[in-house]
Parts: C-alpha cells; sequence; structure tokens
C-alpha cells in the first residue's frame, strides 16, 4: 500500500504547477501588455470625452473582457488556474475603477 501511495505523491509533485522562469520574456511582455491594454481601455471615456462624442460602455466592456480572457487563454501554461482566474479578475477590476474614475471625471469636467 505504501509503495503505491508514494508513487501517487511523486506522480502529483511532478505534475504540480512550477512558477514561471525569471528569464520567461514571451510571458513576462504579455503579461505586462495585457495590463498595460486593460488601463488604456479604462480611460477610454477620456478620450472620447476629447473627440466630443458621449461616452459608451459596451465597447470598452467586450475589449477588456477578451483582453483579459485571452491573456489568461496565452499565460495558461506559465500560470495555475487559480494565478488565472486572479489575473481575470485583477483585470476587470483594475478595468472598472478606472473606467468609473474616467467616467466621473468626464461627467464632472465635461457636462455644462
Amino acid at each position: 500500500m505504501s509503495i503505491l501511495a508514494t508513487r501517487d505523491q511523486r506522480r502529483f509533485s511532478v505534475a504540480h504547477h512550477r512558477p514561471p522562469a525569471l528569464n520567461d520574456l514571451s510571458g513576462t511582455l504579455i503579461f505586462g501588455f495585457s495590463w498595460l491594454l486593460v488601463m488604456a481601455i479604462g480611460l477610454m471615456p477620456l478620450a472620447e470625452a476629447s473627440l466630443a462624442r458621449s461616452p459608451s460602455i459596451t465597447m470598452p466592456t467586450t475589449i477588456a473582457f477578451f483582453v483579459a480572457v485571452g491573456s489568461a487563454v496565452l499565460l495558461r501554461r506559465r500560470y495555475s488556474w487559480l494565478g488565472l482566474v486572479l489575473h481575470i479578475f485583477g483585470q476587470i477590476a483594475i478595468w472598472l475603477s478606472l473606467f468609473v474614475m474616467s467616467l466621473a471625471i468626464v461627467l464632472a469636467v465635461f457636462s455644462h
């Protein structure tokens, strides 16, 4: 019985997630670019107000969601499932906070 338990434990430890190496440039670039893109999308109401258009929520929401999920799909081999879920949740939370703050600025400054 102990041989089976040892074999199962060894199999689990081999399949267990390992953190990405520090020299993993492609993963770092994907990670950083997706966060930069989500933060820029959060500031879209400011850009739309400078173009004299009323800010919309549909397109930035769709773009932010697909950027968050798409970057998680690209990073799925480098991070654990919990890390990917936290990545998606964090990106959507940052986008939402930036979007709400920039929309509040637009409504406060540009509304007559």
